[in-house]
């Protein structure tokens, strides 16, 4: 009798990711609450028993997504913005990731976002998952612009906290524009006076202290 095939990490972690796309299709199409594992399954071309063994709810398939493709923000700012250059600098380069995210990377991931925001006011679990995601970002704005601070390059007077928190409260907001395909939405005219909005308020003036 011939053994069974051995299923390596890459098969499960190929099927895992299709249940997750799968998922956030029918999520951002029908919303949560209306979606069902069998219609996860149907695109995802796996088995209803199959989705179960990956996640046992459907509570687990939206918090991995929240976690996974929401909520890895601050980790990609971190790599891709880095320790270098100045604390403005750094500050700019994480808005203009933001800015080509959204106008790179694909739209549904904008829209699970949207889906996330109306589970929220049902779901706890969800709520908390997106909190979390918001704080990780608010986190890591208010530790650039700390190390301004500290470095004498921005004012000491202002709020890190509250600059973050209001740098991603735009962020969102932007990304809810931009999701529902509003007219007009200049990103690049909303990143020019944004920065140019920031950097006069953080950075000292030619003499000042």
């Amino acid at each position: 009798m011939s053994a069974l095939p051995k299923v390596t990490d890459l098969h499960r972690e190929r099927r895992r990711q299709a249940i997750l796309d799968a998922a956030q299709a029918v999520f951002v199409q029908k919303g949560y609450q209306l979606a069902t594992i069998d219609e996860i399954a149907a695109r995802s071309a796996l088995s209803v028993g199959a989705i179960y063994r990956y996640f046992p709810t459907k509570s687990d398939i939206m918090l991995t997504l929240l976690e996974e493709r929401l909520g890895r923000g601050p980790e990609l700012f971190h790599r891709l913005t880095g320790e270098g250059g100045s604390a403005w600098q750094r500050l700019s380069r994480c808005v203009d990731l933001f800015v080509t995210a959204l106008r790179v990377r694909h739209p549904g991931t904008g829209r699970l976002l949207l889906a996330a925001w109306g589970e929220a006011l049902q779901d706890r679990t969800v709520r908390l998952g997106l909190q979390e995601r918001y704080q990780g970002l608010v986190d890591y704005m208010r530790g650039v612009i700390e190390a301004g601070v500290a470095q004498g390059e921005f004012r000491r007077n202002p709020d890190p906290a509250v600059l973050a928190e209001l740098l991603v409260a735009m962020a969102d907001g932007a990304t809810l524009a931009w999701s529902i395909g509003t007219p007009g939405l200049d990103l690049r005219r909303m990143r020019a006076s944004a920065l140019a909005m920031f950097r006069a308020y953080l950075c000292p003036a030619q003499g000042e202290e």
